[in-house]
């Protein structure tokens, strides 16, 4: 189901997650440095893994947010299957990154990276004015720091009318799916918007999830409670996935919020009926999972706002147990 023209598609992005104010939390993970000092709580830096037509994780790491998230990212690769594509944002871009997906076995599309100036490429062949293959050559600083890199990768780069923040724009993607009869341009445009699936994710593992403050005093109790947040996604997936095939319906179009909902409720039948009724109830449940559909929404723009006001309380500027000293009656 993830596979597309015979790659299996997966989808590469980071976040940062909240810590609770503790003395080895903040040794480990700092808070950020900004221009008016450090910030209040200790943050930590995750990336992520996931397969692009069911959303389910299929790998992760946790970082000191100070750690770049390609740094997360390369000890990851080598645990994903020869041939995956692997799609990111341009964060992920760059030729001595490129590299390092092709000596893993894996293919990229990615977004060019910001400070690549398109016109200066010499241009190999190319398939059109806005398709062609192109040498992009590794920096100087990559190769000193490992000599084994070669100067050039060879790369394939299309333009494509995209609507960025609302405003139509042109962006060029860089892949290294050189054929263009095998690959299609259109097609390789199309598979690069499903990337903003991922940035749902987060949202489901965050805010559905409750993983955006973590809570955990420890390190080893923070990894576990991360370990255990993915693991409730990747059920909550599994069983949309087994929904949507009992149903005949696309598993991205299953609401994933409904679907959490409609299980909480059955659980308790679940728990109380006799067990050979568990299979019916089981049952049940794909059907009600499958029976909430979500519209189309091609070019969905979803502004990073907020759509409600913050209640209006005061700002608690000290521990809620200084407060209670200071205030109790």
């Amino acid at each position: 189901m993830d596979a597309w023209r015979g790659h299996r598609v997966v989808l590469v992005d980071g976040t940062c997650l909240t810590l609770p104010d503790e003395p080895e939390l903040r040794k480990n993970f700092p808070p950020p440095k900004g221009n008016h000092g450090y910030g209040r709580y200790p943050l930590a830096r995750m990336v992520c893994v996931s397969l692009a037509r069911t959303m389910t994780v299929v790998n992760y790491r946790i970082g000191k947010y100070r750690q770049d998230e390609n740094t997360l990212l390369t000890p990851m690769l080598k645990t994903l299957q020869k041939g995956d594509l692997l799609v990111a944002d341009r964060h992920f871009a760059g030729a001595n990154l490129y590299h390092n997906y092709r000596v893993n076995g894996l293919e990229y599309l990615t977004r060019v990276h910001q400070k690549l100036k398109i016109s200066r490429l010499k241009r190999l062949y190319q398939h059109s004015e806005n398709d062609f293959v192109a040498k992009l050559k590794i920096g100087n600083l990559y190769r000193r720091r490992d000599p084994e890199l070669p100067k050039y990768v060879t790369a394939r780069f299309i333009k494509v009318a995209a609507s960025i923040r609302g405003k139509g724009r042109d962006m060029w993607l860089v892949t290294s799916l050189l054929d263009a009869t095998e690959y299609p341009a259109n097609e390789i445009a199309e598979l690069y918007l499903q990337r903003w699936r991922i940035e749902t994710l987060f949202r489901q593992f965050k805010v559905n999830f409750s993983s955006d403050q973590l809570r955990s005093k420890s390190v080893d109790a923070i990894s576990k409670e991360v370990a255990a947040r993915i693991c409730a996604v990747n059920i909550v997936r599994t069983i949309m996935l087994e929904a949507a095939i009992e149903s005949n319906v696309d598993p991205m179009r299953i609401s994933f919020v409904t679907a959490v909902r409609t299980m909480i409720a059955y659980a308790p039948a679940m728990a109380m009926r006799p067990t050979h009724q568990l299979p019916l109830i089981y049952q049940s449940m794909l059907k009600e999972i499958a029976s909430h559909i979500v519209p189309e929404r091609p070019g969905r723009l979803e502004p990073r706002r907020l759509a409600h006001d913050p209640k209006h309380y005061p700002r608690l500027r000290i521990t809620r147990e200084q407060w209670r000293a200071q205030y109790a009656a």
